[in-house]
């Protein structure tokens, strides 16, 4: 997996390289870089992650986002999983032993626990220990309203999961509801114009699905600060992420640092590394993270 994330690296700087003379002559500036939460121009946003979680579970994705401006002031997202591969290999353990395990015994023997291991979400794994499908798909609608209460720019809005992942082990076989608020202030002090902050509370709750899943109730905030660093189109836009599951009544932080180049208007790519920041070992909370993607500005 290192080895794909060092290619990726260098296919990015490539491409960046490659479209940033390309673009000579169309004059500079930061632009717009489509992270604003309260720019509701549409846009198309592919990307790919690598997941690895405490417990050794390791996770590839490719996605497509994007937005749909139905008016000035309402939009939605979309957010489609379109291929997902969960691996458990690595989380097999013999809790006596501390050893590795396969995924399905010998035939004619008897399982050694967790031979057929479970993943976080309770859904045990194949004999291959690893699964590949469609995930979960998430809508997102927002509202841009008028309020300026505490100098910030208001949105509201909710968020919807959708079952349609193709396997259990891949999504929650729940519809969730997310229903969200976001303030958004701009950041006068830093020296390049177009820095804000945006903090994304989301409630995330269960509205139906199988009985044999676990409920969701939990709090999700995501805290973006856009900090643009040359007239050229670089920027970064750190990320915290933090999450309180009220039925497990347990905590999770993650850090992670994007950055990213406006090629040409409405042109962007961008690479994210992430942390997570004092979470359990050996739980289901992330250990590591690294998204690379393109964000394309529709006329």
């Amino acid at each position: 997996m290192r080895d794909f994330i060092g290619r990726a690296l260098l296919a990015f700087f490539f491409v960046t390289i490659s479209l940033t003379a390309a673009a000579q002559g169309e004059g500079e500036g930061i632009g717009d870089t489509g992270t604003d939460p309260r720019d509701f121009a549409p846009k198309f946003m592919p990307y790919y992650r690598y997941t690895e979680l405490e417990n050794g579970l390791e996770q590839n994705e490719v996605v497509m986002f994007g937005l749909l401006a139905f008016t000035e002031k309402l939009a939605m997202t979309y957010e489609i999983p379109l291929a997902i591969e969960r691996d458990v290999s690595n989380t097999l353990l013999n809790g006596a032993a501390g050893v590795p395990v396969e995924c399905s015994a010998p035939t004619g023997q008897v399982p050694v626990p967790p031979a057929t291991p479970t993943l976080p979400n309770g859904i045990a794994a194949e004999g291959d220990c690893e699964e590949t499908g469609l995930g979960d798909m998430n809508l997102r609608v927002m509202y841009r309203t008028d309020w300026n209460w505490l100098g910030a720019d208001w949105l509201v809005g909710s968020e919807f999961w959708f079952p349609t992942a193709t396997d259990p082990v891949l999504g929650t076989e729940k519809f969730r509801i997310a229903p969200m608020i976001t303030p958004i202030w701009d950041l006068g002090f830093w020296p390049a114009p177009g820095a804000f902050a945006a903090f994304m509370n989301f409630y995330e709750f269960d509205a139906f699905g199988e009985s044999s899943r676990g409920d969701i109730s939990m709090y999700k905030g995501r805290y973006f600060f856009m900090l643009p660093l040359h007239p050229s189109g670089i920027y970064a836009l750190p990320e915290i992420q933090f999450i309180y599951d009220f039925e497990g009544s347990d905590s999770s932080f993650w850090f992670g640092p994007e950055f990213g180049k406006v090629l040409s208007p409405g042109n962007i790519i961008y690479l994210k590394p992430g942390w997570g920041i004092g979470n359990d070992s050996g739980s289901g909370e992330r250990k590591f993270t690294f998204e690379v993607g393109w964000r394309y500005f529709f006329d």
